[in-house]
């Protein structure tokens, strides 16, 4: 059967998900345009660049990265409030396909901690509403092939509706510094989901290793503000407003580099996120 995921429990990507949706008819590049460079106007040379950035390439292992940020929420025309300090995991598995397409697997697992403290928290007292709230984290994972992003020439698009999406060519803006490549876009989230739904992000690398071809991960930070509406544990649904996330992170080697407090936690309440079990079936992701 078709797993049904809600509006209120869409929840933020910071990273493959949310590059759905470019806008761009052309890739730009800028900035200290080294010579060797591929043409990064192709489409092709866009996906093998990005997925690199992001994730990996030519390969199936499991790419992590840790991030931390502050969640801000802004009801109404009133002075935005920094609510939550945000701590999060993302990881990406890269399957090539035969097409020469690849199809890309996330999970993610979100902490809230206290603004002025940076303790994990359980509850929070929201300052709009005066209610106390139970905190949940923010969670997603997949658990079959078909329940992904497929990543090709023609765009990135929800592998399990692929067809009912139109083509769209990932045409991304490169700039390059004397020792630095970064690649910005903005993106909208998947259609059929209310507004606002938004992001800008950045990733940056090494110049020396984005030239070096046989590198297929390369080592990667990133920073992205996104905008959304309230998480549902907020109770503002009937409010006027939204959320707006900024949040920092890297790249890991692997899921032992990740800070010891968090990773604890992640092990012992959502530890079947921290893998890529694709043996369960739960059928095409459907939005609603």
């Amino acid at each position: 059967m078709a797993l049904k995921i809600q509006r209120r429990n869409f929840i933020l990507g910071l990273g493959l998900a949310s590059l759905m949706g470019n806008e761009h008819l052309n890739a730009r590049v800028s900035g200290i345009i080294p010579k060797n460079i591929p043409d990064l106007t192709l489409p092709v040379n866009n996906v093998t660049s990005m997925l690199r950035m992001q994730a990996t390439i030519g390969n199936q292992e499991q790419i992590p990265w840790h991030y931390t940020g502050i969640l801000w929420a802004q009801k109404h025309s009133e002075q935005p409030i920094p609510m939550v300090k945000i701590e999060g995991m993302e990881s990406y598995k890269v399957i090539p396909l035969n097409d020469g397409s690849y199809e890309i697997l996330g999970n993610m697992v979100t902490f809230f901690r206290d603004i002025d403290t940076g303790e994990m928290i359980d509850e929070y007292t929201n300052p709009f509403t005066g209610k106390t709230n139970k905190v949940e984290p923010n969670l997603r994972k997949a658990t079959s092939i078909g329940r992904g992003l497929n990543v090709s020439t023609m765009g990135i698009r929800p592998t399990s509706f692929i067809d009912q999406m139109p083509d769209k060519p990932l045409l991304i803006d490169w700039n390059f510094g004397s020792d630095t490549v970064w690649m910005q876009n903005q993106t909208a989230y998947p259609p059929g989901l209310s507004a606002p739904r938004l992001q800008r992000f950045t990733m940056f690398s090494p110049l020396d290793k984005f030239l070096d071809q046989s590198i297929t991960s390369l080592p990667t930070m990133f920073t992205a503000t996104v905008l959304m509406p309230y998480l549902h544990w907020m109770d503002m649904d009937e409010e006027e407003g939204h959320t707006l996330w900024h949040a920092s992170g890297v790249k890991l080697n692997d899921m032992s580099e990740l800070p010891e407090e968090y990773n604890s936690r992640l092990m012992s309440e959502y530890s079947d996120y921290s893998i890529f079990d694709l043996s369960e079936d739960s059928g095409p992701v459907t939005y609603e």
